[in-house]
């Protein structure tokens, strides 16, 4: 179970965006939420784990390799976070709602507090409503080191450089993200897209999966918010070359989309890749 601290600052009331998300959390509607790994982490999270660097002329080829540090933006309670934790891999997840972070890291193992920074860099992120927070479990069979999951609890789209930066935060090798872009309202996606960038390192990648689909029976589009592949281009297409991966026809198979209007639905995977920075 969690153990809370009462060292960690206060959060600021939850901006508008986040209340819908709330009220979901609250009455435990959250029928996004899956209880296995998601299929298509699985699938290519080979693609998306690959660290992608140069070796430094007194590095050997066969050194024990850094694992990647993987962001789960607007993260919920996934499993896919332990996942990969549980593999040595530097995992966090940002999440706005505070009971799907307990809920996440009370799975995951027990609360603890997370590593101290400046006075100044709290005060900077507290500014910002986010605070870090870390559960800890045992490693790897055979590991004597414990495996970690952090989880920035706050709006995503306050998270910047230099919040990030007082968090303690890394240059991100990796993302997935599944259900944060289409989960959006779609007037913030191009903050959205500024802020994942701008938290990803020069070689980082994306797992990205959308959706698309028509309109449901009361005319909404969403959410999940459609977004085609021409939108995908023109959010990421600047920083990122993207790479269509596969799309998968999902309206046989889920019901729930017929009975909400749809006469399609799909679920497309995107590898997004951070172009070389031009200097």
């Amino acid at each position: 179970a969690a153990v809370g601290f009462s060292a960690y600052t206060h959060l600021s009331s939850a901006p508008d965006r986040l209340a819908r998300w709330q009220d979901r959390w609250d009455n435990k509607t959250t029928a996004w939420h899956l209880e296995e790994q998601h299929p298509l982490l699985l699938k290519y999270g080979r693609q998306l784990l690959e660290r992608q660097r140069v070796l430094l002329p007194h590095e050997s080829s066969e050194k024990s390799p850094k694992k990647t540090s993987v962001l789960f933006p607007l993260c919920g309670s996934s499993m896919d976070l332990a996942h990969l934790a549980l593999r040595g891999h530097p995992v966090y997840g940002v999440e706005g709602v505070k009971v799907a972070v307990d809920a996440l890291l009370s799975a995951f193992g027990q609360e603890g507090v997370a590593l101290p920074c400046a006075q100044d860099h709290r005060r900077q992120a507290a500014a910002a409503g986010l605070r870090l927070r870390t559960a800890v479990a045992p490693g790897e069979a055979g590991s004597d080191t414990p495996a970690e999951l952090k989880a920035v609890e706050g709006d995503f789209l306050k998270l910047t450089s230099s919040a990030a930066g007082a968090l303690g935060l890394p240059a991100f090798d990796a993302a997935f993200d599944r259900g944060a872009l289409v989960a959006i309202e779609p007037s913030d996606r191009r903050a959205y897209a500024s802020t994942l960038t701008g938290l990803m390192a020069p070689t980082g990648r994306v797992l990205l999966v959308a959706v698309e689909h028509d309109a449901f029976s009361d005319g909404r589009l969403g959410p999940p918010f459609n977004v085609s592949e021409v939108q995908v281009r023109e959010l990421f297409g600047e920083d990122f070359a993207v790479e269509l991966l596969q799309r998968e026809d999902r309206f046989e198979l889920e019901p729930t989309w017929r009975k909400r209007g749809c006469t399609h639905f799909a679920e497309v995977a995107y590898l997004l890749t951070r172009r070389p920075r031009v200097s």
